[in-house]
């Protein structure tokens, strides 16, 4: 599901949760000056995910010419399966449509249709999001085991069918959720409706302005799907691939389908007839026709104005601002529609089974308050489709590095093996984004998969098998290993100069990505910061263009920073050795460097060295190169910065690569990390961002540059303060290794707003 990106030129809009904790985010959106049927449209837009992304949404629209039409969002209802047999889909969708190129399957997420989609105004969204949980607590039993899924295959559709008595099971759901939504919103809302324009025949507008809505489109029509219910592989693809394809559909297994979730997406009415572009390259309009492009960006098209363009241009419009305009059709990539959906509720079929969505925590608060019933319903951690960092009050969308699918509700992929603990992760963007935010473990023994977000959430453990302790052999210092007996006899093999290592290290927690639109809120009319919560930093440095120049350029939380400490403390304990230290000159990684030098007790031995081509991919900043601290304003900041160093590639380097691509970015950081290793002797310790994990170690190790969609997929692995280790071989061959150090994970704690307990 989409997630709406921070704009370019953040206004502040937020409102203090402390004042008028009673009011609805729909009253609190009246009481800041917007209309009601604007307001409604936004938080239905949205998800009903509070104030903030609801006012953000707004001044995002504010251009957009449907904005005050009366034109009902579409909405539907998927059974959507999660954990292994997710997986598998998702590998047999990558795979279809590298092999055979795009079909009508590639346009959704894996799904089963339970309700078709259907309109409704937007006033209703929040209690369609409501019955869908309230129709499941009324149905009973969850599924304790896999659907019973028949393979069919034909020469225009691959599928799977759901056997007679899960689909009876399914289609129970689907009526119920018609007969709620008749019952409580049809009946109920319209009925009060038509009473009081009886009795107060001046109330018959029932928005203000000229936005009426006749009684005759008062209604939702809502058809539950209730033929053969089936989960579609492939259609719509030329009979010369059929081979290839069954070929494909016969690897899959459905006998492992027993994670099942319901969710009610919703989507722009013009969306309907529209081919969804996503944004690759940033594009700023020479003329006044054309619309500006922005990575993160969702652009629905005409597919036969896009088959008919002499020039390669087309007419399309910004899912993020509504806009309408011409484009650059090559900027832009196809993507699924339901990537421009907006997830509005997900509910768990299966027992003892979490979300899929690394923002599942969100998926439960509708409103700006949680309405979960079930005790293994747990909060967790937005555009992805939403939308944002986690903000201040109300929602929280967690955002990956820089806003490349913040939108973070995407599909999560094995990504770290365990030695002797083997972890399992079902998870599904973002984003998910990550995304995003509860997932199940499974951990068994001789199993390496892990799915995880881009940063840390909760999770239950269903088993825990421990592999038997591995005999290490005797250290050369272990006095009683030296002086036994077999020691005597058995001389074991040393190596007088252990294998070179580079290690490779996120940066911690950021402020922006925790507190949303931090920086209106945190400083005064003249510049002095202020900390609005003990997460944030007491202090900030002094900067020359303060503090705008923390907009792209966010300080560590105090959480951050003592994730990179406890991490360079376990690499002590291990007794890693480091001789050069590097780090991007973004301020967190400095942070996060520092922290780490305590931890492993080496401040004040090694100084950091700034390397500006370790920063990370330009194409998210569009605008030009971060504005960041100079050496001497981090060194007067007490920061020890290596002032003697020279580095590879200087930060004016960098503006000539604004627009690089995903190849041309791996080059950059590989070349970099290249020199780097020919400049010096002994291990490396590099601290960086969550793609400097891959860019500095895919093609050191012997592999390729991934495309965007890939490394897209890769950045949602890496919480903060990930870090990989890279070891050459004897041979010189350089191999990912297990790190010294166990991984940092931690639970989400949302803010505690004191005066919620006078209210309740």
């Amino acid at each position: 599901m989409a997630t709406l990106p921070p704009r370019k030129n953040q206004t502040p809009t937020r409102i203090c949760s402390s004042m008028k904790p009673h009011l609805t985010p729909l009253q609190t959106l009246l009481q800041m000056g917007f209309q009601k049927h604007r307001a409604e449209k936004a938080l239905a837009s949205t998800g009903n995910r509070g104030v903030q992304i609801a006012s953000d949404w707004l001044l995002a629209h504010v251009n957009d010419a449907t904005l005050d039409e009366c034109a009902p969002r579409e909405y539907i209802i998927y059974a959507c399966p999660t954990g292994p047999f997710l997986q598998q889909l998702e590998e047999f969708w990558a795979k279809s449509r590298q092999m055979c190129g795009w079909n009508g399957a590639h346009n959704y997420v894996p799904h089963i249709t339970l309700v078709s989609f259907f309109k409704a105004p937007d006033e209703c969204s929040l209690q369609l999001s409501k019955a869908l949980k309230q129709v499941v607590d009324m149905t009973g039993a969850l599924l304790d085991r896999p659907i019973k899924l028949e393979p069919y295959m034909s020469q225009n559709f691959m599928g799977f069918f759901v056997a007679e008595d899960d689909a009876n099971y399914l289609k129970r759901l689907a009526l119920q959720y018609v007969k709620e939504v008749s019952n409580s919103i049809i009946s109920d809302t319209y009925e009060q409706l038509d009473a009081i324009v009886a009795c107060f025949p001046w109330c018959g507008a029932v928005s203000s302005g000229t936005r009426c809505i006749p009684r005759s489109s008062r209604s939702i029509s809502l058809e539950p799907h209730v033929k053969s219910l089936h989960l579609t592989l492939a259609y719509q693809f030329p009979q010369a691939q059929f081979n290839a394809l069954k070929s494909l559909v016969e690897t899959l297994d459905a006998s492992c389908a027993s994670n099942w979730e319901l969710r009610l997406y919703s989507r722009d009415p013009r969306l309907a007839t529209k081919q969804v572009q996503k944004v690759v390259y940033p594009h700023n309009p020479h003329e006044t026709d054309e619309l500006e492009l922005r990575i993160g960006d969702y652009i629905y098209l005409n597919s036969e104005g896009v088959d008919s363009s002499s020039d390669g241009w087309a007419e399309g419009i910004s899912w993020l601002t509504g806009s309408t305009g011409h484009l650059p059709v090559n900027y832009t990539e196809r993507t699924a529609e339901s990537d421009a959906w907006t997830l509005h509720r997900v509910v768990q079929l299966s027992k003892s089974v979490a979300s899929s969505l690394n923002s599942a925590e969100d998926l439960d608060i509708v409103d700006g308050r949680s309405i979960s019933t079930e005790p293994e319903e747990r909060q967790r951690e937005l555009q992805q489709s939403t939308q944002h960092p986690e903000i201040i009050e109300g929602s929280s969308f967690e955002e990956s590095e820089q806003s490349v699918e913040k939108y973070l509700r995407q599909t999560l992929q094995p990504c770290l093996e365990l030695p002797s603990l083997q972890l399992q992760l079902n998870s599904h963007n973002l984003s998910h984004q990550h995304n995003p935010h509860t997932p199940t473990i499974e951990i068994t023994t001789n199993m390496s998969s892990l799915s995880t977000s881009h940063s840390a959430a909760s999770k239950n453990v269903d088993e825990i098998m421990v592999e038997p302790p591995v005999m290490q052999p005797p250290r050369p210092d272990d006095t009683l290993s030296v002086h036994s007996a077999e020691q005597e006899h058995v001389s074991q093999p040393t190596s007088s100069t252990p294998n070179r290592k580079v290690y490779i290290m996120r940066h911690g927690e950021r402020v922006d990505f925790t507190f949303g639109t931090w920086i209106p809120y945190c400083f005064d009319e003249f510049g002095n910061y202020m900390r609005k919560d003990l997460n944030m930093p007491k202090v900030l440095p002094q900067r020359k263009h303060s503090p705008e120049g923390w907009q792209n350029d966010s300080p560590l939380t105090n959480v951050g920073l003592y994730q990179a400490r406890l991490t360079g403390e376990a690499l002590h304990e291990a007794q890693v050795q480091i001789d050069h230290v590097y780090c991007s000159p973004s301020y967190r990684c400095v942070q996060t460097c520092t922290s780490a030098l305590e931890g492993l007790q080496l401040n004040g031995k090694h100084k950091i060295k700034l390397e500006p081509g370790l920063f990370e991919w330009m194409a998210w900043y569009p605008n030009g190169v971060p504005d960041f601290l100079t050496s001497s304003e981090l060194t007067e900041a007490k920061y020890d910065i290596d002032l003697s160093y020279t580095p590879v590639q200087q930060t004016s380097e960098l503006t000539a690569q604004l627009k690089e691509s995903t190849e041309q970015f791996y080059t950059r950081n590989h070349e970099v990390l290249l020199q780097l290793l020919e400049r010096t002797t002994g291990n490396l310790l590099i601290v960086a961002h969550a793609t400097t994990l891959d860019t500095c170690s895919r093609q050191l190790t012997g592999g390729v540059a991934r495309n965007t969609n890939e490394l897209r997929q890769v950045i949602h692995k890496i919480p903060y303060c990930s870090l990989v280790t890279v070891e050459q071989q004897l041979d010189g061959v350089w191999k990912l290794v297990e790190p010294e150090c166990l991984p940092v994970t931690h639970s989400k704690n949302p803010r505690f707003e004191w005066n919620a307990l006078s209210t309740t």
